[in-house]
């Protein structure tokens, strides 16, 4: 009985093993290449959210510097403002509240929530029109909101994924730098992101670590200003689901 190997060494295969070893070499080249596909199809899609790094664009309007600073542009649009890296734009927009301006910042948006980064020195005054500062928050019911905690700044578009469990170290930091969080709530299908402030309508501060990219059942104060609205809580309204 004849009984063919083959030594790795050797300048050749034996003729009686090199159709196999083809065959089944081609055979895992194809499943390979099918696990692989598959991966890819069995991904998720990365969210629609944009970064325009390194590309600086200049925006008209005023300033609104509470409870988070943003940017009303002449058209109605409103841009949150963020600094650099994980901190927020409060001492950028410091003084500028309810003034006609110029800010330069990259943008970053998704599905028609707008943000500005910007730098210390980016935003410059541009007129001598009257200051209007913005209106206080007014205060409306209370209400029960489930959704996501997540920082307003990599959710619309600088981190992907901006959200959930693997994001949720990068979040916690972001959220105590100064970046505006948000609630993310899906409602048949609609996305709505809404800002959350203090039970007295400032600023929400402190670690968040314990809420934040988990599904979460919230209960705070509605508050709005025109269009705008925000949602009021303090921790004791928190819970995870």
């Amino acid at each position: 009985m004849r009984d063919d190997f083959y030594i790795g060494y050797e300048p050749e295969m034996p003729s009686s093993l090199a159709p196999r070893i083809r065959v089944a070499a081609a055979g895992l080249a194809l499943l390979a290449a099918a696990m692989s596909l598959g991966l890819v199809a069995a991904q998720g899609r990365f969210a629609a959210g944009v970064f325009e790094f390194g590309h600086a664009r200049s925006v008209e309007g005023r300033v609104v510097e509470r409870p988070y600073p943003m940017l009303l542009g002449a058209d109605g649009t409103r841009y949150f403002l963020v600094g650099p890296g994980k901190r927020g734009a409060a001492a950028i927009a410091e003084g500028f509240d309810g003034r006609m301006v110029r800010a330069d910042g990259m943008l970053i948006e998704r599905q028609g929530d707008r943000m500005l980064q910007v730098s210390s020195g980016a935003i410059q005054a541009v007129s001598d029109a009257p200051v209007q500062p913005g209106r206080p928050l007014e205060k409306g019911p209370v209400e029960t909101i489930d959704g996501e905690i997540v920082d307003s700044k990599c959710h619309l578009g600088v981190m992907k994924p901006g959200e959930g469990p693997l994001h949720r170290d990068c979040a916690v930091r972001c959220l105590l730098g100064g970046a505006p969080p948000m609630l993310v709530v899906s409602d048949g299908g609609r996305v709505r992101r809404i800002p959350l402030v203090s039970a007295e309508g400032g600023p929400l501060t402190g670690d968040l670590e314990p809420w934040v990219a988990r599904p979460v059942r919230v209960r705070g104060i509605v508050y709005t200003r025109g269009q705008e609205q925000y949602l009021g809580l303090d921790r004791q309204g928190l819970g995870v689901r």
